[in-house]
């Protein structure tokens, strides 16, 4: 029997905003070793695991090979240096956003967020929707740069109780705060359009997305 999805999202949601919290603690107490190095290296491996999950066989397994092989020569080292270890997984993180945006913006590309706003808007998109996008995939890739710079500025200048409060709790915050101005800058920018809510949003995306393949 399949648990309700209410509570399959409901403890995915509890896992997601508890992991910072433990791995603050984790990271400032000093006290579990090898438990901290065990959780900081956990999201490092979830990049290989989703390439091979999307078929990218030999990038995922060169990736796992690599980080394995890393994590058993340099186990002793990564236990002395974990501070480290977390570095690498935020700025990884912050960058691989900061990529997936900008990389886009490149001259033949097209806007990761009018990509998505095509398929959402359907007909309905227009070069209002279009002129907005563009716009919003910049400052999404500004911010998760300015995310990973201030990270690595925090790291070298601050104690790491501060460090790793601001990018286990501050930063956090922070993107909450970049969806809700960036929800309140559309709807201001795009009054004369066509609205669609977060959840059919999602339903749209994919259902167009279904429907293009369908007929390519």
């Amino acid at each position: 029997m399949k648990p309700p999805r209410w509570l399959t999202v409901t403890l995915v949601a509890l896992l997601v905003l508890s992991y910072p919290a433990v791995m603050h603690v984790l990271l400032t107490s000093g006290q579990w070793p090898v438990s901290t190095l065990l959780m900081g290296l956990a999201p490092l491996a979830a990049l290989p695991l989703a390439l091979l999950a999307a078929g990218r066989i030999a990038w995922g397994m060169a990736m796992l090979v690599a980080l394995i092989a890393a994590s058993g020569f340099g186990w002793n080292t990564m236990l002395r240096s974990q501070e480290w270890i977390y570095l690498m997984q935020n700025v990884s993180m912050q960058g691989l956003l900061a990529w997936g945006f900008g990389h886009t913006l490149l001259p033949g590309h097209e806007p990761l967020i009018s990509q998505i706003a095509r398929r959402v808007h359907g007909d309905d998109y227009s070069p209002a929707i279009a002129t907005y996008t563009l716009r919003a995939t910049w400052a999404w890739a500004m911010f998760s740069l300015s995310m990973a710079l201030m990270s690595v500025l925090l790291f070298a200048i601050a104690p790491l109780a501060v460090w790793s409060f601001f990018v286990n709790f501050v930063a956090f915050i922070l993107l909450g705060l970049m969806f809700v101005l960036e929800y309140a800058v559309r709807r201001y920018c795009l009054r004369g359009e066509p609205h669609v809510p977060f959840f059919k949003s999602i339903s749209l995306y994919w259902e167009n997305g279904n429907r293009a393949k369908g007929k390519s």
